[in-house]
């Protein structure tokens, strides 16, 4: 999808190592890892007012003046539901406002942040009624995924309202945008001239600290406020190892095991697995397959049922808890 350098980060070697390693070979840490997407957006108002500004509408200095960054953990609703965690909110007056930064496009996206946006929504509804009336909620989804098209439609920035038949708009407190980051990022790589709001999605998309100086050279938002960013972030010893390409894996892999697992019980086990497996789970090597009957587990699916969607014995299954 993106084109990267190859890192080949040391292993077995001390968090100083590392670090030299990737400041030598000009390394920062993508600005679409969950953490580093978080400091981005919380520490650089310049740069979060101009995007977001663009995005939204609202004015850019009241953006910048009146930035609230607030808890990214939703409130429970049951002792079953697992703990909700969006990527990024802040709050204005009259405003909250969801982040989402989605690395790829699987089954059960859409609905994981339609559960962000409705637990903004309910949470402000349990303060009342007229009070949830005054706030509007809106959700920025940062997409990455090729088939932007085909999931989500041809315009490159796509807003998404409650709508009636006749097209009739049924609230103005809620909003949902989704920006098609890889058309900026085609356009940077095939040496197109680029808009500011192309530079601000690309720059979150690079990991070679020459390429975004080169490309925030001139416009202190995006140098000051997030090319330097990236670099302190990259250079700061505590967040040495933060570069995890196996753990996102392991998590992504997770959040759609827990997607297909949901329709498992909904729809019956068996559909569930089928789509599950259609999904990428695959289950070839009996290493792999081991490695999916234990984030089955993980999720708590019963034993009987990890049995059908890997073809492990119950045994074999039982060792791995």
């Amino acid at each position: 999808m993106i084109k990267k350098r190859i890192k080949n980060i040391p292993k077995n070697v001390s968090n100083e190592e590392i670090r030299e390693y990737m400041i030598s070979n000009n390394f920062v840490y993508e600005a679409t890892l969950d953490s580093v997407f978080k400091s981005i957006m919380g520490g650089c108002l310049l740069y979060l007012g101009d995007i977001i500004s663009k995005l939204t509408g609202l004015d850019k200095d009241f953006i910048i003046k009146n930035f609230k960054e607030q808890n990214v953990e939703h409130k429970i609703a049951n002792a079953l539901e697992r703990k909700k965690v969006s990527d990024f909110i802040f709050k204005l007056p009259g405003f909250i406002i969801n982040l989402e930064c989605n690395r790829g496009y699987w089954d059960g996206l859409i609905e994981r942040n339609d559960a962000y946006f409705g637990k903004l929504k309910g949470e402000l509804l349990s303060k009342g009624e007229e009070y949830s009336k005054k706030i509007k909620v809106i959700q920025i989804n940062f997409d990455i995924f090729d088939n932007f098209e085909e999931c989500l439609g041809k315009e490159n920035i796509f807003k998404f309202y409650m709508k009636n038949n006749e097209n009739i708009i049924e609230t103005e407190t809620s909003e949902k945008i989704h920006i098609d980051m890889m058309k900026s990022y085609n356009k940077y790589l095939t040496g197109e001239e680029l808009t500011k709001l192309d530079k601000e999605l690309v720059i979150l998309m690079l990991d070679d600290y020459l390429e975004i100086k080169k490309l925030a050279e001139g416009d202190d938002e995006l140098m000051e406020g997030c090319a330097l960013r990236l670099y302190e972030l990259t250079d700061n010893i505590d967040n040495i190892r933060l570069y995890d390409p196996e753990k996102r894996r392991k998590e992504e892999e997770a959040l759609k095991i827990e997607y297909h697992s949901k329709i498992a019980k909904e729809q019956g086990i068996e559909q569930g697995i089928e789509q599950g497996i259609e999904q990428g789970i695959k289950t070839g090597a009996s290493n792999e397959k081991k490695s999916i009957a234990k984030n089955l587990l993980n999720i708590g699916m019963p034993i009987k049922d990890i049995v059908k969607a890997t073809g492990l014995s119950k045994k074999q299954i039982t060792m791995l808890m």
